[in-house]
Formats: structure tokens, C-alpha cells, sequence
């Protein structure tokens, strides 16, 4: 009996110790991704990778995902393209396919998610992409730091996976978005 008692003491105060912890990281988070902290350079693409072709690529993209243009966006990205969402919502996952890519690329837009990029770098294959994503819809925000790498193929994008500043922010903020258009 006592060693359950003690076993079940010791768990106690682990479980208190983490829930202590998790509070810190949210909040550790949450100071780190501040707007004012990360400003937008005037030129994004990093010395070297202007000449990249897969650059150009990932350019083209952002530009046609700034006007939410999705025949357009699809253009530079491959049929079978496997596009990685991190975290614990609905929309996480890999998005296999042009179908699922462009499914949930079109939920983006009804969440008035946006991208703003810090930085580009890129060589023959791979780009690295850092950039501040953001959406005010009311009653739901976030704006968080981001970095995906992305692997073009055949002038296509081929692969991405991304990389949340605040993955608890981004989870809230996913499953929220998703509450409101009565997924579960």
C-alpha cells in the first residue's frame, strides 16, 4: 500500500511538473513569435539562390497564392505532390495529391490565411522558405513565423513540409477554423 501511495505521489507531482512546463513553452512561444521582433527585409531572396530555378518556382507560387489564384497556384505544383501540415487538427496530415492539395489550399483562403516572406534560399533542388503567416478572421487569428522546405522536381513542387513556430497556436488555431465549418 505504501508503494502505491508513493508511486502514485511521484506521478502526481510529474504530471504537475510537466502541466508547469507546458504553461512555460506556450508562453516562452508566444513571446518569441512577435511580429515586431522578425521584420520583413526589403529583399527576401538570400545572396546566392537568385539563379535558382526551383526558386523561381516557389516565387511564381507565392505570387499566385497572394492573389488567391488556385488554377493558378497549381501550376507550379506537381499532380502528385505530398504537401505536409504539422499538428493535432483536422487539417494536419499530408495532403497527397493535386485533389487534397487543392482542397486544402482552398480552406486557407476561407480562413484568410496569408503569407508574408522573411527569407529565401534555395540551390538546384531544395528551397527553404521562411515567412510569417498570418489571418485575422473574427473571432479567430494567428500570425506566426513558418519555415517549409520545399523539393522541386521537373520544374514543379514536388514535396513540402512544413514547420509552425507555435505549434499549440497553430493547433488552436486550426481547430477552431475547422469548428466553424462544422468539422470535427
Amino acid at each position: 500500500m505504501k508503494a502505491l501511495l508513493l508511486t502514485l505521489s511521484i506521478l502526481t507531482m510529474t504530471a504537475t511538473i510537466a502541466h508547469a512546463d507546458n504553461i512555460q513553452q506556450i508562453a516562452d512561444a508566444k513571446a518569441i513569435n512577435q511580429q515586431q521582433l522578425w521584420p520583413k527585409p526589403a529583399n527576401p531572396i538570400a545572396k546566392g539562390s537568385e539563379n535558382s530555378a526551383a526558386l523561381k518556382v516557389v516565387q511564381n507560387f507565392f505570387a499566385a497564392y497572394g492573389k488567391g489564384d488556385l488554377n493558378e497556384i497549381k501550376k507550379y505544383v506537381a499532380d502528385d505532390v505530398e504537401w505536409h501540415i504539422p499538428g493535432r487538427h483536422p487539417l494536419a496530415g499530408t495532403k497527397r495529391g493535386i485533389k487534397e492539395f487543392s482542397d486544402f489550399f482552398a480552406l486557407l483562403g476561407r480562413a484568410a490565411f496569408k503569407a508574408e516572406v522573411m527569407i529565401l534560399a534555395a540551390n538546384d533542388t531544395y528551397i527553404i522558405d521562411v515567412h510569417r503567416g498570418f489571418s485575422n478572421l473574427q473571432g479567430e487569428n494567428i500570425d506566426l513565423n513558418w519555415i517549409l522546405l520545399y523539393q522541386v522536381e521537373d520544374g514543379k513542387i514536388k514535396r513540402v513540409q512544413n514547420f509552425s513556430g507555435d505549434l499549440y497556436a497553430s493547433d488552436a488555431f486550426f481547430n477552431q477554423f475547422a469548428k466553424s465549418l462544422g468539422a470535427k
